[in-house]
């Protein structure tokens, strides 16, 4: 945890003043008084109370997100509100907006795009990289379901035919979800192939041991 020191007349002044400092709200950061009473100016003027506003430095990266994705839509001339928070090491950002199919796009093209920049800018001038989810509607939770259901139905093809089945292209994160949907499957296997925007996933059949 970091922390900054800030005084002001009451705690919540105070407060206020590292808040506005951080760029952070309330519920990000802890608070303690260190001092309370002390003349504010020497001796004229009123009482004054000297807090230390403690907060997690990763909140600070999502607050950069959060503003980043409220800018950009701003720009692109949509009505949004953007909610982020961390969740195991990845900063989740959820934009709520009347033109929701218009922010995801065609196949999620929009989206994800928005997520790609979102990603630049946000590690841009820093070693310690941090990955950025942006979701709107629950669309990646819909899309991953869909994905695992091809992968699953693509397997089944596999196993009938005995032929391996190519998958169209797909960004790092679907091709992740291929592979993971099938690699307790023990007729399967799956591998990437190709380049940049055209690579894709390709669903085998596995060997027996005894043909290995």
């Amino acid at each position: 945890m970091e922390a900054v020191e800030e005084e002001g007349r009451t705690v919540d002044e105070a407060v206020d003043k590292a808040l506005k400092r951080l760029q952070l709200s309330r519920g990000d950061v802890k608070v303690e008084v260190l001092e309370e009473g002390k003349k504010l100016w020497g001796l004229l003027g009123g009482r004054s109370v000297r807090v230390r506003v403690s907060y997690d430095a990763s909140a600070l990266r999502v607050h950069e997100a959060r503003q980043v994705l409220e800018e950009i839509l701003s720009l692109m001339g949509m009505e949004a509100s953007v909610e982020g928070w961390l969740d195991n090491g990845l900063i989740y950002l959820k934009a709520e907006s009347p033109q929701g199919a218009l922010l995801i796009g065609r196949h999620g093209q929009t989206i994800d795009a928005l997520q790609y920049l979102v990603n630049r800018i946000v590690n841009k001038d820093t070693e310690d990289k941090m990955r950025v989810i942006v979701d709107t509607e629950n669309y990646r939770e819909k899309r991953r379901e869909k994905i695992r259901h091809l992968a699953h139905k693509l397997a089944e093809k596999v196993k009938s035919t005995g032929q391996p089945v190519t998958v169209a292209p797909m960004n790092s994160h679907d091709r992740r979800i291929i592979h993971l949907a099938l690699q307790d499957d023990s007729a399967v296997t799956t591998a990437s192939h190709g380049e940049g925007i055209f690579r894709k996933v390709r669903i085998y059949p596995k060997k027996p041991a005894d043909e290995v």
